[in-house]
């Protein structure tokens, strides 16, 4: 397997190559787990290369790996070591998620889940279990929001810092898998919460959405009454379109930017610091505060280790329509979620640095398809961006559901030269690629139907799968090259 590395906007291997990565969340957050959740044995990952997905994102959790202070769960981690091992085999790459929703699972009395009930210092306040959504916790949770506060403050626990427990836990892990050639990268930890600066934001918020639809001239009142009358809430959902996001959540800009500077930005300096005392390989992932999810700004500078730029990062954005994990969702507005991501797009660009989505989709149901059609607009919108892809998540049969036939999509791999344009053109049926390159190189296509090639570069079939999907390349010399596959079937 070819290293990844960086360079600017761009993932390249070794050999130069500009690389696409597209795949899947498959995550763990049980508690008290022995082994990771799903059996990724040989047939998964078979089926999982045959549908051009070359990448995981891994979520485990601290407390998992760590139930007990300074005591690693070794009979977990070795499920994760056969992960890795077929992973490599199969040529599949693995971003390792240290994954928390509301801090932590707090021994079963929250839907959380994260830390360890001992690095979950709540100052008394109790966990319950949420009333509307998994997420109340973040907007209600006085257990949620103190634990948070401790952990960004690094206060003790037995006389060790929380964050200092917590990047030793990453140093163990750079130490086990940081020479595996099948390391995509470090993400350090799935969607920061500010804790009780958060309290602030909310009420900001509630406010400007409130003035928004009353005021913003944007939003089409009139329709919006009548849906609202008519109870219809798709209509109704559809009076907030994307071009209103930023007006309601640029007032929050600048809380964020107090939490992403002083709070997120030492954290993230400080656990890459702690992997690269062990490891020099491997991406470090930056993520963006929960809240940014719906278009808030995020305002953390790149990373730096003593001082300088940490060479290897990309950034992983999230974001889902505001209708998720709702039955509501079956509503969602590919506009708005564009309008979210336009403002993860222009993180990117500040930062200087590539970026695969971290998460998006987020249907509950794998085998509805009534919501394709808003995610083949994102699928589009990241091609745009020249964005990987990660879809939230799998649920274990996924392999063998509808949902392939939305996410298995012909896509570029490895591009020897520096990518202008690609994308699928469901209508056409016809997938596009144009590049330049400055010398000889193999470029390499997933192709997920049979199909003709409609250009004049000779194209070879290096694997051949039993859906009728393939992985092809073309070698070309210096200049501009253009790629056209007609999809037959």
């Amino acid at each position: 397997m070819e290293k990844i590395l960086t360079q600017q906007l761009r993932f390249l291997d070794e050999k130069g190559r500009e690389r696409i990565f597209n795949g899947m969340n498959i995550d763990d957050k049980l508690i008290d787990s022995e082994s990771f959740r799903y059996n990724l044995n040989e047939e998964f990952f078979k089926k999982y290369k045959a549908f051009g997905f070359d990448i995981i994102r891994l979520a485990i959790t601290w407390q998992n790996l760590e139930p007990k202070m300074g005591k690693y769960n070794e009979k977990y981690l070795k499920s994760i070591d056969d992960i890795f091992a077929l992973a490599e085999k199969y040529g599949v790459y693995i971003l390792i998620d240290m994954h928390q929703d509301i801090y932590s699972g707090n021994d079963g009395k929250s839907v959380g889940d994260g830390a360890p009930s001992w690095a979950a210092m709540t100052d008394g306040a109790k966990p319950r279990m949420p009333v509307f959504v998994w997420a109340d916790g973040y907007f209600f949770g006085r257990w949620v929001h103190n634990s948070f506060d401790h952990f960004w403050n690094n206060d003790y626990y037995r006389g060790v810092g929380l964050q200092d427990r917590y990047c030793e836990l990453w140093k163990m892990l750079a130490g086990r898998y940081g020479d595996s050639p099948a390391l995509f990268g470090f993400d350090l930890m799935n969607e920061p919460f500010p804790g009780s600066m958060s309290r602030r934001m909310f009420l900001k918020l509630v406010g400007n959405v409130a003035k928004a639809v009353m005021f913003n001239e944007k939003i089409d009142r009139k329709t919006m009454l009548s849906s609202l009358l008519k109870r219809d809430t798709a209509g109704m959902l559809n009076c907030i379109k994307g071009n209103v996001i930023r007006d309601v959540m640029q007032h929050i800009d600048d809380l964020e930017a107090e939490f992403d500077i002083k709070k997120y930005s030492p954290f993230l300096n400080k656990t890459t610091a702690a992997i690269r005392e062990v490891t020099d390989n491997g991406i470090i992932m930056m993520e963006q505060c929960y809240l940014c999810n719906n278009g808030i700004k995020q305002s953390a500078p790149p990373i730096t280790v003593n001082g300088k730029r940490e060479e290897l990062q990309c950034f992983g954005p999230h974001a889902y329509d505001i209708m998720v994990d709702t039955p509501l969702y079956k509503y969602a507005n590919a506009d708005r979620v564009k309008a979210f991501f336009t403002e993860m797009r222009n993180t990117q660009l500040r930062l200087n640095v590539p970026c695969i989505v971290g998460e998006w989709g987020g249907c509950s149901d794998n085998k509805d398809t009534s919501w394709f059609p808003h995610a083949y607009e994102l699928l589009d919108f990241f091609d745009e961006q020249h964005w990987g892809q990660l879809y939230w998540d799998y649920h274990g049969d996924d392999l063998d559901s509808p949902l392939m036939t939305m996410l298995s999509r012909t896509h570029p791999v490895a591009v020897a030269g520096e990518i202008v344009s690609y994308g699928f053109n469901k209508k056409e049926n016809a997938f596009t690629l144009s590049f330049k390159a400055e010398k000889k190189g193999e470029s390499i296509i997933y192709v997920h139907k049979p199909f003709t090639a409609e250009c004049d570069l000779k194209f070879k079939v290096l694997e051949e799968y039993e859906s009728g999907a393939s992985l092809i390349s073309f070698k070309t010399d210096a200049g501009e090259h253009s790629i056209k596959l007609k999809i037959t079937e």
